[in-house]
């Protein structure tokens, strides 16, 4: 349960920060290093989390059972936001914002 409070204190220490720095413009610096430090903690975490979880704290299991499956993995998709999807939502924007 630490691993995971972890990372959904992320959201709230974010949310802070980026408050802090619009209130004070000179801690602003100082500011983004505690973040970008959190953000880092917080993937080191989730990782640990994902070991801890699929292959019971042993890392090597977690390598083997991703080699496994490596075959059953499909490509990745293209991208849907090309030049169609713009022409699409702008003709839908067009048409209803008259």
């Amino acid at each position: 349960q630490r691993k995971i409070m972890a990372v959904l204190w992320m959201t709230p220490i974010y949310s802070i920060t980026s408050w802090m720095s619009l209130v004070f413009t000179s801690a602003e610096p100082y500011l983004a290093v505690i973040r970008e430090f959190y953000e880092s903690y917080c993937v080191y975490i989730f990782l640990s989390f994902l070991i801890a979880v699929l292959g019971r704290g042993d890392r090597h299991a977690v390598v083997d059972l991703l080699e496994e499956r490596a075959d059953q993995l499909s490509r990745p998709d293209k991208c849907r936001c090309g030049p169609k999807f713009w022409k699409r939502c702008w003709s839908g924007c067009k048409d209803k914002c008259g």
